[in-house]
């Protein structure tokens, strides 16, 4: 596990897995489909298939939400773990995570 795996690993946030479409675009960019696998109030893991370099600005979409601003901190293969710009109010957090939890979660 790299350096910043680690770092995003031992947060101060809990993460809970979820299974988010989402799209993704950095500055002046067109949009692209991820899928957020992990989330955090301070953060995210996504899944995509193209190439983003590290330290990059990026806007996360997700249904009925504003676009998030975010920053690349690491990726691996096509795995990416971000941190938001601005860290996520409770109330959204929850809301989110009620609307999309982990596809195995659900009863």
């Amino acid at each position: 596990m790299s350096e910043e795996e680690r770092h995003y690993h031992s947060r101060e946030f809990e993460r809970d897995p979820v299974s988010i479409p989402a799209e993704i675009r950095e500055k002046g960019a067109g949009r692209q489909k991820v899928s957020v696998i992990d989330l955090s109030r301070s953060g995210f893991r996504m899944h995509c298939i193209f190439l983003i370099p590290d330290d990059r600005t990026v806007f996360l979409t997700m249904e009925g939400l504003e676009s998030l601003e975010a920053r690349i901190a690491w990726h691996q293969d096509d795995y990416y773990g971000c941190e938001f710009k601005q860290r996520l109010h409770e109330a959204v957090y929850d809301h989110i995570i009620r609307n999309y939890p982990m596809l195995s979660r659900r009863s």
